[in-house]
């Protein structure tokens, strides 16, 4: 192998780890962090939107709030909630577009890297 084969190589390595690590990190994380409050920002208002739900059923099973008023208050946090959801999800969906274009680098770097080491082989 010639020191132009070795740098596709390499290149290709690193951008297949970092892809390999940034989509295993949450399973390295353990089940201990599920307990601890969610990331700040959109999340952190969807799940505070999800709480005031979960207290207007417990004040609804209580008789302080009638069914329909729970209803009503309910379907406007969710839809709060869903909206704040949907924003994540485009957030996640630009995440998403980086790791295609580096897993698509990667697959690029090593057919160089055999395409070289073939050529190599050939010569």
């Amino acid at each position: 192998m010639s020191g132009s084969d070795v740098l596709p190589a390499i290149i290709g390595i690193v951008l297949v780890a970092a892809a390999a690590a940034f989509a295993l990190l949450p399973f390295t994380r353990g089940a201990h962090l599920e307990a601890v409050t969610p990331v700040a920002g959109r999340s952190a208002e969807r799940f505070a939107l999800y709480r005031q739900v979960l207290e207007l059923e417990f004040d609804r099973d209580l008789g302080k709030l009638s069914q329909s008023d729970f209803e009503q208050l309910s379907g406007q946090l969710l839809a709060q909630a869903g909206e704040a959801l949907r924003e994540e999800q485009g957030a996640l969906g630009v995440v998403d577009e980086e790791i295609e274009r580096e897993i698509a680098a990667a697959r690029a770097a090593f057919a160089a890297a055999r395409r070289a080491r073939t050529e190599s082989t050939v010569s």
